[in-house]
């Protein structure tokens, strides 16, 4: 009897701590788990952050070297073109001075003084200059194009962040304006004193105004 009631006593004590200890296992198991789930979605929200900022990176960085490699063409036109413009305006101011000396030595020897073959001279330095001005207009219309591509570039590095090379490409484009106004002063400045000779040698000597009458289709 005694027996008996001591099984049925060690039954139910075991029963009743198998249910607390379910009981505190279920308590204590979804926060746990809870807890885990939240440290794995931090790590993945972590990672894509990760990669997003390394892709930005990535194209930010791109961007920036594909503004310097345009910045680097834009320089190399302007100073193509530059360097055009120097040497063309040189030939051409070469060749006014050549006219005006040309005309000089007409009006000291006079119509009858002068041979046949110092007009022929005159003749081929004028279709000479005819040439070199068209060839200046035109290496100056590839400036103006030239001018505004080397903006447009150096708009676009700013805006990528790549002031070096906008900062560089800006002094480029001030440098060619300086260098370009400098060639049109210097070559206007002799056409004005080739016309004026011109002018006074007409003047002076009407018989020589066939010969010495410039061309304005030429000029132009």
């Amino acid at each position: 009897m005694f027996r008996s009631r001591l099984c049925s006593l060690l039954k139910t004590s075991f029963k009743f701590n198998s249910r607390k200890l379910s009981y505190k296992i279920l308590k204590i198991t979804p926060i746990t788990f809870s807890a885990l789930t939240t440290v794995s979605c931090d790590d993945q929200k972590q990672e894509v952050t990760e990669i997003s900022n390394t892709d930005s990176l990535e194209h930010e960085f791109l961007i920036r070297q594909a503004t310097t490699v345009n910045v680097n063409a834009a320089t190399q036109l302007l100073t193509v073109t530059l360097v055009a413009i120097q040497d063309t305006s040189e030939r051409l101011r070469d060749a006014l001075t050549k006219e005006i000396c040309l005309v000089k030595q007409a009006i000291e020897w006079g119509e009858d003084g002068t041979p046949a073959q110092h007009w022929d001279q005159l003749v081929a330095i004028r279709g000479a200059l005819c040439d070199l001005n068209h060839n200046l207009r035109t290496l100056f219309s590839y400036m103006d194009y030239a001018e505004k591509l080397a903006t447009v570039a150096a708009e676009i590095s700013y805006l990528s962040g790549n002031t070096a090379a906008s900062d560089a490409i800006c002094e480029r484009i001030d440098h060619a304006n300086r260098s370009c106004n400098n060639q049109k002063k210097l070559t206007h400045d002799l056409q004005q004193e080739c016309l004026e000779l011109q002018q006074l040698a007409i003047i002076n000597a009407p018989h020589l105004e066939e010969q010495l009458k410039p061309n304005d289709k030429k000029r132009n």
